[in-house]
This record gives structure tokens, sequence and C-alpha cells, in this order.
């Protein structure tokens, strides 16, 4: 049993959004979820997790897919938040390309069905199920204001728990028998994106956003909402140079994934760390399932380390920083965006984090776009705070949308590739890096948002882009959100 689960918990590590690195031990909440359905609050909904009480018959309105207990389950959006419920700050329509706008009343017509396959339960559940719950929210939010086109959207969440051969059985489940014109906010780990990849591109089905890890490569397809794997860790050095206290930088890698190694491959073998300004003083390997971290905490206080790295689970981060709490060392920590979940903020240790985002960040803006999230957010997410894969779920939408807008009354597969291939330097109102797709892929802009944890709060400070090269005019160009109190960086070296 051990065995199982250590497999299973390695299985998860390989999620990366500069590295969707997933959380040991947990899972999705089920009975949030179905509290949450059972108001109205979602166009789909997660089947019955593995061990959760439930079951998909519980849920109202709902109704299973054939063969599996946490595949899919399908249902129409509500478009309503229970009576009582906040609404969402005023004015909270989106003013970018394809946000959605004010009340336009009833969609009808055929269902535009878009699905999402992903780790959401087991070991990968708590690191990537807001990636599915915000792809929810923005389907029910969608609904309510009149749909794509006049048409309703209908999303289908597909678990497959972090298994390679149970994601690609329900990624064929989800294009043949549902005939979902694309796959939106795949947050998924290494392996079971490789056991559907090539099915995918076969049947040329889209895949508009998700979790955007090193596995996320070049592909007529895969049409990602973020910077490459690359870009996003060498950005978040960039930010700990720029805005860290200190430049004495050190790391710390966990020793069970090439996800990890990946890391500390960038940063230090290829001197991604100095490159961006930092002075690199200590790294170590770690086990994500250790107990205690004191011995390499001691050893970096004593190798000078003012700015750390952690690369491993959520709960890895947070034990390592309570570690080191306990030693009386509290160095600033510098973050990838998913080692991080929203509470770590408040967690002994954590008092001092710049985090790198490869989307708009997840609290702190004022802008039109952000505000659009945080009502349907409110309205329909799982009752928590939103995290960095809320962030990429709800860009992943908003690019579908985008598409799907522009196709008109021929909204297919192919026409969404179609009109994906012509959008050129888009940002979605700011919740973006620059995104342009060609045939063969997309191309990568150098730009990174940030946010800084301080005080129990998350902060999207406001920052100034470095003109560098024609990847520093790409960002100076486009239409900035930095007044509105947004950073978003220039990171080319």
């Amino acid at each position: 049993m051990l065995r199982r689960t250590r497999t299973r918990v390695l299985v998860a590590l390989f999620a990366v959004t500069a590295l969707a690195i997933a959380a040991c031990g947990t899972r999705v909440d089920h009975d949030q979820i179905v509290r949450a359905v059972g108001t109205g609050a979602g166009p789909a909904v997660t089947g019955a997790m593995p061990g959760a009480p439930g079951s998909v018959a519980d849920i109202p309105g709902a109704t299973a897919g054939p063969g599996t207990t946490s595949g899919p389950v399908v249902g129409a959006a509500r478009g309503a938040g229970p009576a009582g419920q906040a609404a969402g700050p005023a004015g909270s329509a989106g003013s970018g390309v394809g946000a959605t706008g004010g009340q336009r009343g009833a969609a009808s017509g055929e269902p535009i069905v878009v699905g999402t396959v992903g780790a959401y339960s087991g070991p990968g559940g708590a690191a990537l199920a807001q990636g599915a719950r915000a792809l929810q929210a923005w389907g029910a939010d969608v609904n309510a204001h009149g749909g794509i086109n006049g048409r309703p959207v209908k999303v289908i969440v597909m678990d497959d728990g972090g298994d390679a051969s149970k994601a690609r059985s329900l990624m064929k489940q989800l294009v043949e028998q549902y005939n979902a014109v694309a796959v939106v906010a795949a947050m998924t780990v290494v392996e079971t994106l490789n056991s559907w990849r090539g099915y995918v591109e076969q049947k040329q089905v889209p895949v508009v956003g998700g979790s955007c890890g090193p596995e996320w490569t070049q592909s007529p397809v895969l049409f990602r909402q973020c910077p490459a794997s690359p870009e996003q860790i060498y950005g978040t050095a960039v930010i700990g140079a720029k805005y860290g206290k200190s430049d004495k930088f050190g790391g710390l890698f966990c020793s069970e994934t090439q996800s990890c190694t990946f890391v500390e491959r960038e940063l230090f073998d290829k001197g991604g760390a100095e490159r961006a300004g930092l002075d690199p003083q200590y790294r170590a390997r770690i086990s994500v399932f250790q107990a205690d971290y004191t011995a390499e905490c001691i050893q970096a206080r004593n190798a000078g380390v003012e700015l750390l790295m952690v690369v491993g689970d959520p709960g890895t981060v947070e034990r390592v920083a309570s570690s080191c709490h306990r030693q009386n060392y509290d160095p600033q920590y510098l973050q990838i965006s998913s080692t991080m979940r929203a509470s770590a903020v408040g967690k002994p240790g954590l008092s001092d984090i710049l985090l790198g985002m490869s989307v708009f960040p997840f609290a702190g803006l004022s802008t039109p776009a952000y505000n659009e999230f945080a009502g349907a957010w409110q309205r329909y997410g799982d009752g928590s705070a939103p995290g960095p894969a809320a962030a990429q779920g709800w860009a992943s939408g908003k690019l579908f949308e985008l598409a799907a807008t522009a196709a008109g009354d021929d909204i297919s597969r192919s026409s969404i590739i179609t009109e994906l291939r012509k959008v050129r330097s888009e940002r979605l109102g700011g919740l973006t890096t620059p995104m342009t797709f060609t045939p063969q892929g997309p191309v990568d802009s150098r730009c990174m948002f940030y946010m800084h944890g301080t005080g129990g709060q998350w902060t999207a400070p406001a920052a100034t882009h470095r003109n560098v090269g024609d990847g520093g005019r790409l960002c100076e160009r486009l239409p900035s959100v930095i007044e509105a109190g947004a950073c978003l960086i220039d990171i080319t070296a």
C-alpha cells in the first residue's frame, strides 16, 4: 500500500505550471462540489471522488457518464448563485477581447460542449482542482450573460486521478461520446498529457489552455495560455533579482521527479539564476516524504542564503518553511506559482513570499477583466480563496471564449483552431502575457506577472518594464495593465 501511495505521489509531482506540482495525499472536497452544484453554482461538476462520501447520483440535476464513478458528470449551468449571495463587484464585466459583457438574456440553441480531463482527485487534487472549478465558474458566468453567440456552454469535467491509461480513455470519451469541440483548461500531469497528446493531434481536437508544464511543448493543437516552462522558471528568477530583499539565492529541489530536476538544471546548471541577477549560494535535494527539513535549513542559513526557493508540492514548501522558522531562520521565499496554495501566506515562516505567475495574479488587482473573474468566483467558486490554478482555468476559458466568439455560427473543432491561429499579441484584457499562435504552435512571450505575499495577504504590486531587446519592446508597446495595479514585467535576458 505504501508503495502504491508513493507511486501516485510521484505521478502527481510531474504536474507543473511552470511546474504544476501536485499536493501529496489530498483530494478534491467532494462535499463542497455537491453543495455548490445543489445551489446552481456551475455547469458541470466532477464525479464522486474515490473514498469520498456520496456518489454521482447524489448530485442534483447531474447525469453520470457511463462506466465510471469518477468520470464525467454533465449538467447545464443555472447561471445564478443562491438567493442572498453576493453578486460580485459592480461593473465586473470584462473589457478585454472575448470578455463577457453585461446581462444579455438567456442563451438558447444547441449547447457548445467543452470539457477538461485532469488530475482532480488523489495526490494532484489540491493543486489542480481549482483549475476545473474556475472553468465551471467561467461556463456558469457565460451562460448567465447570454452564452456565446447566443448559445449556452456545457462544461464536462473528467477526473483521471493522475492515471495515464484512464486519462486516455476519458479523453476518447470526451471527444467521441460527448463530441466536445475543445478541451479547455487541461490541468494535467506529464504522464497523462503524453498519454492522449497523439490522440488529440490525430483527431485535430484543440486543447485550449491548462497547466502549461514542460510537457506543453510545440504542437499544432496545444494552445497554452502561458509562457513555456523555461521562461516561467527564468522569469521567477528575474522577479527575485528585481524585487527580492537579497540576491543571496538558494534552492531546495525534490528528488522524486525529473520535474524538480528540470527547475534545478535551468537555474543552476544552465546559469539561469546568475543570468537573472541572483548570486547562487546553495542547493540541495530533498524528499517530499520528509517530515522535517531542519538540516537543510541550517545548511542554507550557514551558506548565507537570504532568498530561498523550494521546488516541491505545496505541502512540502510549507513544511520546509515551518522547519526553518523553528530554527529562527526566516529567509524570503521565491516561488514558482503552483508550488503555492492561496492559504500559504498565513503559514509559519511564509510571511514574505515573491511569487512568479504565468497568468494574471489571483488577488490584488482592480482591472475590469480581473473583476469579472472575482465576481464569477464569488458566485460559482469552491468557497475558498482562489489560487494559481483558478487563474489558469479562468484564463483558459476566456481564451476559448475569444475563439468561439470569433467563429460566429460555425463553432467546431476546426473553426476554433482556425480562429486561435489568428491570435496575435492577445492579452485578454490583461489576464495573460502576450499570446500569438501559428500552425506550428505558440510563439512565446518573455513576460511574467508577479505577486507578493506579506502580512497574511497577497498583493499584485505595480512594476515597471525592463526594455531590453526585441522582447522588451514587445512588452512595452502592448496595452499595459500596470496603471490598474497589476504587474507585467519583461524577462528578456
